[in-house]
């Protein structure tokens, strides 16, 4: 049996991160959240996710700060990183340049957001 891919997604909406962790779900992923960069690169050590969907604007830190140190670390740069915001105005090429696997505006859309995810995946 193939064992379930885990996403872990960081964001400080929590309406949206329930939604969307019920999305995940009903697509088979193990699913870890977390709403603020610390408890996020916690996840991050704890759970060795196969996916990170980090939003840009986070509480505590920028979503780039968390972006670059998961990128800088030895043990963790490999983890594919999907960036999402709200934020309309965000520079795609610079988030790519930073290191992101993709970004993702809200409000999503579910089938492509899946799509999306299950390339990354592969």
């Amino acid at each position: 049996m193939e064992q379930k891919k885990k996403i872990l997604i960081i964001d400080d909406d929590e309406a949206f991160l329930e939604t969307f962790a019920l999305i995940l779900k009903e697509e088979k992923f193990d699913v870890f959240d977390a709403t603020t960069a610390e408890s996020g690169f916690e996840a991050v050590v704890v759970y060795k996710p196969d996916l990170i969907i980090l939003d840009k604007n986070l509480p505590d830190k920028s979503g780039y700060e968390v972006l670059a140190s998961i990128k800088k670390s030895k043990d963790f740069f490999s983890i594919p990183v999907m960036l999402i915001t709200a934020d309309t105005a965000l520079l795609v090429d610079e988030a790519f340049d930073k290191g992101a696997d993709d970004c993702i505006f809200k409000p999503i859309n579910q089938q492509d957001i899946i799509k999306r995810i299950n390339k990354i995946l592969k």
